[in-house]
């Protein structure tokens, strides 16, 4: 089997601390994930598709902090970011801080096609209206249990978010048969956040980087993440011939030693179907299917 004839996928549903209740619908979240993009790859589909479907299906999905059930904001808003990166290309399509999309991935692989690179907030719906996708009223995305969550955080006097409260970010890197890597991620952001703030997600090198050589995916504090540029850094480590998960070990393990109470997770994938990840959170939910065919799913 040539490395071109090859496909592999890995998914993550975010590093958190995940309840002991909503580990099964985590898991089984990022295995439909999984799953939809996997159908992609098997069809020939392109890495790019493999990881909107992906993506899509936890956008879909409210167990996950991202489109619809995403958390709400300060306000009682949801904001939603989102990013793709292509690997051959170098290509990449983010949109951060939109109201009234329901899978903004979509949105970024709109994005991706130009003139623009990163568009935020009604600059980046009005562009979604001018290539076909319809808005959606923000309270749609909105989910009772989020909803709740906001009115106890409300009664408590609004403190202030910190570093430990849920990071729920979803992604995806997909490896196709024409041997290319694409990265993709979503998320509703950290819990109670100032409106307009943008995490690490939708920011190329910190919450996602794709080269050749392989790709990255973070999920967690985003604050930390974008401060060591966690995404750039695992590439950087796999451009050094450092295996994936080793280069997986050592992000994290920096992330932690450069930024106090930094926490997050990564995933990694490279050209030849090899995947990484790893995490210093509670749990990761993650699903894969590694190019040598091996399935796994787990917290």
């Amino acid at each position: 089997m040539t490395t071109e004839s090859l496909i592999a996928l890995i998914v993550h549903g975010g590093a958190w601390a995940i309840p002991d209740d909503q580990v099964a619908a985590h898991i089984a979240g990022c295995e439909a994930a999984r799953a939809a993009g996997w159908q992609c790859l098997q069809r020939s589909g392109s890495a790019l598709e493999a990881v909107e479907a992906a993506v899509r299906v936890m956008e879909d999905d409210p167990i996950f902090d991202a489109g619809t059930g995403s958390v709400l904001n300060s306000a009682g808003i949801v904001e939603l970011d989102a990013a793709v990166m292509d690997a051959h290309t170098l290509r990449y399509g983010a949109v951060a801080g939109v109201r009234q999309i329901r899978n903004p991935i979509t949105l970024a692989r709109h994005v991706l096609n130009g003139p623009a690179t990163m568009l935020v907030g009604p600059g980046a719906e009005a562009f979604a209206v001018s290539v076909g996708m319809t808005l959606c009223a923000n309270e749609e995305l909105i989910v009772e249990r989020e909803r709740r969550l906001w009115l106890e955080w409300q009664a408590k006097g609004a403190p202030p978010p910190s570093a430990t409260d849920a990071h729920d970010t979803v992604g995806a890197i997909a490896l196709d048969r024409a041997g290319n890597l694409v990265a993709a991620n979503s998320t509703g952001g950290t819990p109670f956040k100032l409106p307009g703030r943008v995490g690490d997600t939708p920011l190329i090198g910190c919450g996602l980087y794709a080269t050749p050589v392989g790709a990255a995916v973070c999920t967690g504090w985003g604050e930390s993440i974008t401060r060591v540029a966690l995404a750039r850094r695992v590439v950087e480590l796999l451009e050094a011939g450092i295996a994936p998960q080793e280069a997986a070990e050592r992000g994290i393990r920096l992330l932690g030693e450069l930024v106090p109470d930094g926490r997050g997770g990564v995933i990694v994938l490279t050209p030849d179907g090899s995947v990484g990840l790893a995490w210093n959170t509670p749990r990761m939910a993650h699903a894969y299917i590694d190019g040598c065919g091996v399935a796994h799913s787990g917290v």
